[in-house]
């Protein structure tokens, strides 16, 4: 490898134009990384207020927070369409480059197919009643319209992202707002379900809470459509990481001390909780926020993993999946292939998903962590833009606790059915490398100069 950590040897820079700013981003980041706190309340009676509240505020420093410093160092190091695919394959080899896209891609359909699907159960607020054929064709409506908004570039997409995030949080602050003068209960107590605690109980919490501080990453796919990237993506990160942890941690402490009732709560819990503080107008405003939770969020991972399917594409030589749009400029058949996925999965349960999609994104995360680790052996340090704080120490305390943090929740979860089945999810991307390699679909690496 002749280049920083990023180099990109296919000329992909040649082929996108830098198109959104920074507020775009920050919006297309926050929707990634958060997009409200909407549809998991259902937990907070699961596991028991305190144990919840208590992993809201600790997890972003157990993953959240490395995860956003490791892109944000080879972002100002490197920005390059595929992002932490393509730093992963120039830093730590073909092989493990291959590895970080393809459960990338896996993690993608695990997760994403989860937000068509709460949108349409959401639908039953307006129309009770509904059939799962009619569920299932609404959330077959709502991936058409996103898709088709991505279809139409970044700038379209960051657009969206930023007016949909600002209906979204604005319910979530008046209730924060309105539960001031009517704070009645701790909301710390009970600590557990039962006065209790429980492995099990507390590997569902912490995987939930590592789920909420995940996709930090995905903006360096698009690195190459977004103006001074290497200013304005660690400049992003920065700024949406403490909005994140506020726009989970806030409106579930004001609902708590507020209106309480912990052990009734279920997904969709705001819109009570705001029709309890402000009336039928924050209840319907709660709940039209919670619409557009799912279809920033949504629509911000469509645009980051169809940059990533289009850079695994045009790196191992599949014409048809790597042409651009001749018009828009963007990966539009990736795109196509991603809405059929989509469709197919869209009566997937978000608790079936959870824990799998934790040991995946996982997997791909520690990659990138460990690939910034490398970078730092590898390559002089450059004269501007963000670094890990603390030098070598401060990178490898980035990469031993999120992995530690990842072997509790393998551990606490790891059921005789989960283990199976994340297993061979994980065995993906090994065996579909070597296949490829053996019908020299993947090209040996080129020797680092």
């Amino acid at each position: 490898m002749s280049g920083p950590p990023g180099h990109d040897s296919g000329g992909s820079a040649a082929r996108f134009k830098a198109r959104a700013g920074l507020l775009p981003v920050i919006g297309l980041i926050y929707a990634s990384a958060c997009g409200g706190p909407y549809g998991t309340e259902n937990y907070v009676a699961e596991t028991g207020p305190g144990l919840f509240l208590l992993l809201l505020f600790v997890a972003p420093w157990l993953w959240g927070v490395p995860t956003a410093f490791a892109c944000a160092e080879l972002s100002a190091a490197r920005p390059v369409e595929g992002g932490y695919y393509v730093w992963t394959r120039d830093i730590l080899g073909e092989f493990w480059g291959f590895q970080a896209g393809t459960w990338s891609l896996i993690s993608s359909f695990l997760d994403n197919a989860l937000y068509p699907v709460l949108f349409a159960q959401s639908l039953s607020y307006w129309v009770p009643g509904m059939s799962s054929l009619q569920r299932w064709l609404a959330a077959v409506a709502f991936i058409a319209l996103l898709t088709f908004l991505n279809y139409l570039g970044i700038r379209i997409a960051g657009g969206v992202a930023v007016a949909l995030t600002a209906t979204l949080i604005a319910p979530l602050v008046w209730i924060v707002v309105a539960a001031i003068p009517r704070v009645h209960y701790n909301p710390f107590v009970p600590f557990t379900v039962g006065g209790t605690f429980t492995w099990a109980g507390f590997g569902s919490a912490l995987a939930l809470a590592i789920w909420f501080y995940s996709g930090y990453t995905e903006v360096s796919t698009a690195g190459e459509e977004i103006e001074n990237p290497r200013r304005n993506i660690p400049r992003a990160l920065l700024i949406v990481t403490p909005l994140v942890v506020l726009s989970y941690a806030a409106p579930t402490i004001a609902g708590l001390a507020s209106v309480g009732g912990w052990q009734t709560w279920e997904s969709g819990q705001f819109a009570l909780i705001g029709a309890a503080l402000g009336g039928p107008l924050l209840g319907g405003w709660a709940f039209l926020g919670s619409v557009c939770s799912f279809t920033v969020i949504f629509t911000a991972y469509v645009l980051w993993w169809s940059r990533l399917g289009w850079a695994l594409a045009a790196h191992h030589r599949l014409p048809y999946f790597s042409r651009l749009h001749p018009r828009y400029g963007t990966p539009h058949r990736v795109l196509v292939l991603y809405a059929i996925g989509y469709s197919i999965l869209a009566a997937v349960k978000f608790e079936d998903l959870l824990v799998f999609d934790v040991w995946v994104f996982g997997a791909y995360d520690l990659l990138l962590l460990i690939a910034v680790l490398r970078a730092r052996y590898l390559f002089p340090a450059p004269a501007k833009g963000f670094r890990i704080p603390g030098g070598k120490v401060g990178v490898w305390i980035n990469v031993i606790v999120p992995a530690l943090t990842w072997i509790v929740v393998m551990c606490t979860t790891a059921t005789r059915h989960v283990l199976a089945g994340a297993t061979v999810i994980l065995l993906v991307g090994p065996v579909l490398y070597l296949v490829l390699r053996r019908l020299r679909a993947i090209q040996p690496p080129a020797a680092a100069s």
